[in-house]
C-alpha cells in the first residue's frame, strides 16, 4: 500500500488517522463513503475496509477499489464477525500500521471535507485527554439536513437511549469553530479516538456483536460532539431495513438481549430501574418497532437470553 502523490512533509507532520469501515455485501455504500473520505485530502489517511463475509462479487470490487485508492486497505475476514469483532480487527490492523487515531465509521455514511481535520484539531487545540475522550459530531440524515444524532443520553429511570437533538434542523444546533456538546454516550456510527485510548481501555467488547456495543464502549468516558454536521447517515442501510421504523427479527433479538446485558451488567442500574426496564422499557421497543409475529418471537428470545445467558456472544446462523 503506497502513500500516493501527497506532500511528504505534510504527511509526516499530520497524525495518521485510520478509518475503519465494515462491509457486508454493501459495496456501493462503502465506495461512496471512501470517496468522501478521499475527498477530505487529509495527508496521512488509512482506510481499512473490513469485509464481513461478502459475496465474491463484492470482494472483487473491493480489491479493484484498493488498487485505485492508495489509502485503502482491504481486510477480508471470510465470515460475518459482526460490528464489534470486525471493527476490532480493522482497528488493530490500523494500529499495527502506525495509526495515531482510529475513526470507527459506518460504511453507510458520507463525511464533510474537513471532518478529519477538525477531529484531529479538537484533540490538539483543546488539549483533550487522549486516554479518555471520544470525539464525534452532529450526524444528519443523508436525505435532509435534520439531526439524526448529536450524542446519546439515557432517559432517567427508564434507561431508554435517546439521540440528542434528533429531528431538529442542523442549522439550529450547529456552531462555528470547534464547539463541543457533551453526552452520556457516543454512537457507533462515528467514534474518533486515539491510540492512547485503546492502550487505556482496549477495543470493543465482542460480547455485543452489534447494538449497545457503542454504549458499552463509551460508558464513563468523555463523549464530545463537535457542533458541526460532519457526517451524513443513510440510516439503517446496512441492517437491511433502510428508512423503515420497524425491527427485523435480527434487530429485535439483539436489541432485547444486549439492552438487558448492558444496563444490568455494565451500567449496573439499581434494582427498581431493572424492574422498570423489564416491565416497561423493553416493551416500548415492541410497541414502537415490532410489526409481525416472527419479530415478536425474536424479541422474546432475546429478552430471555439477556436474563439467562449473560455475555454469551451472538453467533449468526
Amino acid at each position: 500500500m503506497g502513500s500516493g502523490s501527497k506532500n511528504v512533509n505534510s504527511q509526516e507532520s499530520s497524525p495518521k488517522v485510520g478509518v475503519i469501515l465494515i462491509n457486508r455485501n454493501g459495496y456501493s455504500l462503502t465506495e461512496d463513503c471512501v470517496r468522501s473520505l478521499v475527498a477530505t485530502k487529509y495527508p496521512n489517511l488509512l482506510v481499512v475496509i473490513v469485509d464481513n463475509g461478502s459475496r465474491q462479487e463484492d470482494l472483487d470490487r473491493l480489491k479493484e477499489l484498493e488498487q485505485r485508492e492508495p489509502s485503502v486497505c482491504i481486510h477480508p475476514l471470510g465470515y460475518n464477525a459482526g460490528f464489534t469483532r470486525g471493527n476490532n480487527a480493522g482497528a488493530q490492523l490500523a494500529l499495527d500500521r502506525g495509526a495515531d487515531y482510529i475513526w470507527i465509521l459506518n460504511n453507510d455514511t458520507e463525511v464533510r471535507s474537513d471532518a478529519i481535520e477538525l477531529s484531529v484539531r479538537a484533540f490538539a487545540e483543546h488539549k483533550l485527554d487522549p486516554r479518555n475522550t471520544i470525539v464525534s459530531s452532529i450526524i444528519t440524515y443523508f436525505e435532509n439536513d435534520n439531526v439524526w444524532c448529536n450524542g446519546l443520553r439515557d432517559m432517567k429511570l427508564f434507561n431508554f437511549p435517546r439521540g440528542i437533538d434528533k429531528g431538529r434542523p442542523a442549522v439550529e444546533v450547529a456552531r462555528s469553530g470547534i464547539v463541543f456538546k457533551e453526552a452520556d454516550y457516543s454512537v457507533g456510527c462515528s467514534m474518533f479516538f486515539s491510540k492512547e485510548f485503546v492502550s487505556a481501555h482496549g477495543l470493543m467488547n465482542e460480547e455485543f456483536f452489534i447494538y449497545y456495543d457503542d454504549l458499552d464502549f463509551s460508558l464513563g468516558k468523555r463523549n464530545l460532539h463537535i457542533q458541526q454536521p460532519l457526517v451524513r447517515h443513510k440510516v439503517s442501510s446496512t441492517a437491511g431495513n433502510k428508512g423503515a421504523e420497524r425491527f427485523t427479527p435480527f434487530q429485535a433479538f439483539l436489541f432485547a438481549k444486549n439492552g438487558i446485558h448492558f444496563y444490568f451488567r455494565k451500567k449496573k442500574i439499581p434494582v427498581w430501574e431493572k424492574l422498570v426496564y423489564l416491565g416497561f422499557t423493553q416493551w416500548v421497543f415492541v410497541l414502537l418497532y415490532v410489526r409481525d409475529w416472527k419479530t415478536f418471537k425474536a424479541h422474546c428470545k432475546g429478552y430471555w437470553e439477556g436474563l439467562t445467558k449473560p455475555g454469551k456472544p451472538y453467533i449468526p446462523a
